[in-house]
């Protein structure tokens, strides 16, 4: 019964996904989004923002809370659906940014390059040893969020600089830590998904000692979520939130999840509504 109810809702994301769309010259396109190219300065390799606005954003003057989210080629269409679903209703209204892979490059590549900490040739667990030449450039992509991304945005739309959530997913997630644990003020809140601590032989574990090394203090609101299914990164998932229990680092507000009967792709939408529920709910 309960599989057959998490399907339904899925199928209610698709349709209202479909539903708050159009059709302009044989392409789809979301309601209410805009899409800026951006190169960046740090890399020279050129993106393109994706800005979905919420509906009442022309007939108000607030400042709303900004939600950032990576591999868009899944993410940016699913988070869309849900936000249709639930915004203004289950939570208040938010300003979603996903940023594309790069431009005219494989998106494996572009996601392993930018999202990965450290450099690991012969890691085996990514999507392949030529996609591993060219990993552990984050620091470059936190840089370019950091200083291009964010302004532009912050100065383009009525976003609240004091409320701004960073969403990542395997890769994406193992880059939200990342950020997490080396300019963690870079956003206020995290949602991190089946996070890819297995990475470089767990080095996401070393950068927290590191971190905890020199810090006592760790300011951010994080929820991270596995799928019942997901063997291992759920286990490295259980040790990394036990250490950051054990650190009891203040101004740190931590949920963690594992979310039953979920596969490391099914977990991401349930994951998603969950995080934005619990940061924003009304």
């Amino acid at each position: 019964m309960m599989r057959f109810v998490r399907n339904l809702a899925l199928l209610g994301v698709i349709h209202c996904f479909m539903s708050s769309g159009v059709y302009a010259a044989n392409k789809f396109e979301i309601d209410n989004t805009d899409t800026i190219p951006i190169t960046s300065r740090v890399n020279q390799q050129s993106y393109e923002l994706y800005v979905r606005l919420p509906k009442g954003y022309s007939q108000s003057k607030k400042h709303y809370p900004l939600v950032l989210i990576n591999d868009t080629s899944y993410s940016i269409a699913t988070a869309s659906g849900i936000l249709h679903l639930i915004e203004g209703r289950d939570i208040e209204e938010v300003i979603l940014v996903g940023i594309s892979y790069a431009k005219g490059m494989n998106k494996l590549f572009s996601r392993t390059r930018d999202y990965t900490p450290t450099y690991a040739p012969k890691e085996t667990g990514g999507h392949s040893i030529a996609a591993q030449q060219v990993s552990g450039k984050a620091n470059n992509y936190v840089q370019f969020i950091s200083e291009q991304v964010l302004p532009l945005v912050l100065d383009r739309y009525r976003i609240n600089p004091a409320r701004k959530t960073f969403v990542g997913h395997s890769y994406g997630g193992l880059l939200g830590t990342y950020i997490l644990l080396t300019t963690p003020t870079l956003f206020e809140s995290y949602i991190l998904g089946s996070p890819s601590y297995w990475y470089d032989n767990e080095v996401i574990f070393d950068i927290e000692s590191a971190y905890a090394d020199k810090n006592q203090s760790l300011p951010a609101e994080v929820y991270v979520y596995a799928g019942g299914k997901e063997g291992v990164i759920q286990k490295d998932l259980n040790k990394f939130v036990a250490i950051l229990k054990s650190r009891q680092y203040t101004n740190f507000k931590l949920t963690s999840k594992i979310i039953p009967n979920t596969s490391h792709f099914s977990v991401f939408a349930v994951l998603l509504t969950d995080g934005l529920i619990g940061l924003y709910s009304k």
